[in-house]
């Protein structure tokens, strides 16, 4: 399985952040599963940092292989078929991810409700929670 991560559950998951549920846990450690982030959860990491909502050291970025962890940008296609798939969650990063998720075929996994709640025919929605 291909599995894209949220930006939260990125931040769960070098926290080490109890949130983040043992299913999810279980996903993320199986080797035959793919893990990707995307180069737009950096961005938002660093926007918030900007405006001191929470700290990164980006050089974890460096990390990522290490950690079992693809970096994915969005190339064309997700960029041509950018939507907001839910109305109630004009969240431009939100938006871009389901994007990617839906460009590369993955899995989307994240902890947010508002994205959790959009209805797709091709997207796969993993709750982080659990």
């Amino acid at each position: 399985m291909k599995i894209l991560i949220d930006t939260q559950v990125f931040v769960w998951l070098v926290g080490q952040d109890p949130r983040l549920g043992q299913d999810a846990l279980e996903m993320l450690s199986n080797t035959s599963n793919r893990v990707f982030i995307s180069y737009f959860s950096f961005f938002e990491m660093k926007i918030k940092e900007s405006i001191g909502k929470m700290t990164i050291d980006i050089s974890v970025v460096d990390d990522l292989p290490t950690m079992g962890i693809e970096l994915v940008d969005a190339d064309i296609n997700a960029l041509r078929s950018y939507s907001v798939f839910n109305p109630d969650n004009k969240d431009p990063f939100d938006n871009m991810l389901i994007n990617i998720a839906l460009s590369e075929r993955c899995s989307f996994m994240t902890s947010d409700s508002k994205i959790l709640a959009t209805q797709h025919n091709d997207l796969k929605l993993i709750n982080a929670l659990k």
